[in-house]
Order: structure tokens, then C-alpha cells, then sequence
């Protein structure tokens, strides 16, 4: 009952940040909630008894991706927006204990649930492990994991491109 409970959870407030994400005129802001709804996606796949698939969530996209997108925004600061300089309104500060309470929610539940119960009934065995994981990657999706990588490096190179020609701003 309780993971059926905290995967509607997660899944709300997987919502939430997509609107907030699309919502916020600030793009740092919008890349934060694109990192809380990121580390929800890791609650469901903790939900689901794929712990390595929910560690992988948190550090490749939560952690190393979105720690690139974030220095590719701040490097390419372009001109402040009024509504950026409003101060914080005071309902956005339980926003941010968010995560905290929904890392915590999920723990809890999946050290109450036992195994062979509710939604990890019915997975195969050896699901969401780390040599589940690499057999797909590097048999199955070896060629779209591949050009996933080409497709990041592109835009690393583009952001350093782009960085660049900042110098040549109007605001600067």
C-alpha cells in the first residue's frame, strides 16, 4: 500500500516540476526543477527495486548532466530579467524541503516493503542491476548509447563556441 501511496507521490510531484520547470522565466530556476524531477524519477525507480537504475539517475542526470547544462547556462549569462530580481515569495521556501521529504519517503518505504510484494511482484530477477544495465547499454542500445555521447559532445563544443562570441554582448 505505502509504494502505491509514494508513487503517486513521486509521480505528482514529478508534474509539478515539469510545469514549474516550463513556468519559471529564470533558467537556472528551471534547471533546478528539472533536477528535482529528476531525482523523482530515481524515488520511482527506488519504488521499483531498481536501485542501481536509481543511483545512475541521481549522479549521470541529476548530478553530471545537469551540473553541465547549469555551467552552460551561468557561463551564457544573457540580460537579467525584471521578474528574475523579485525577491523569493515565502510559498516557494517548502519547495525547496521538497526533495528532502520525498528522498526520505522513499527510503522509508523501501525499507518497509518486503520483497515479492506489491510493485516488485512481478519484475524478472536481476532487474535494475548493474549487470542488467551493462548487458542492454553495451549490447542492445550500444548504438544509441553512443551517439548520446556524440550528441553531448556537440554540445559542449557549441557552448564553448558560444561563449566565446559572448564578448560581443550588447549588455556586457
Amino acid at each position: 500500500m505505502w509504494d502505491v501511496i509514494l508513487f503517486y507521490f513521486c509521480g505528482s510531484l514529478m508534474l509539478l516540476a515539469g510545469i514549474m520547470m516550463v513556468a519559471s522565466r529564470s533558467a537556472v530556476a528551471a534547471a533546478c526543477w528539472l533536477i528535482f524531477g529528476f531525482l523523482n524519477a530515481a524515488g520511482i525507480f527506488a519504488l521499483l527495486a531498481a536501485p542501481f537504475v536509481a543511483i545512475l539517475q541521481v549522479l549521470v542526470y541529476a548530478g553530471a548532466i545537469m551540473v553541465l547544462f547549469l555551467f552552460v547556462i551561468m557561463m551564457l549569462q544573457g540580460p537579467i530579467l525584471s521578474a528574475e530580481r523579485r525577491p523569493v515569495p515565502g510559498w516557494t521556501w517548502p519547495a525547496v524541503l521538497l526533495p528532502v521529504g520525498v528522498v526520505g519517503a522513499a527510503v522509508a518505504a523501501w525499507f518497509v516493503s518486503a520483497p515479492g510484494t506489491g510493485a516488485n511482484a512481478h519484475l524478472p530477477p536481476g532487474f535494475g542491476s548493474a549487470q542488467q544495465v551493462g548487458l542492454l547499454l553495451l549490447n542492445r542500445y550500444l548504438l544509441a548509447f553512443e551517439l548520446i555521447s556524440i550528441v553531448l559532445l556537440v554540445a559542449i563544443i557549441g557552448a564553448l563556441a558560444l561563449g566565446l562570441v559572448e564578448r560581443r554582448l550588447p549588455w556586457r
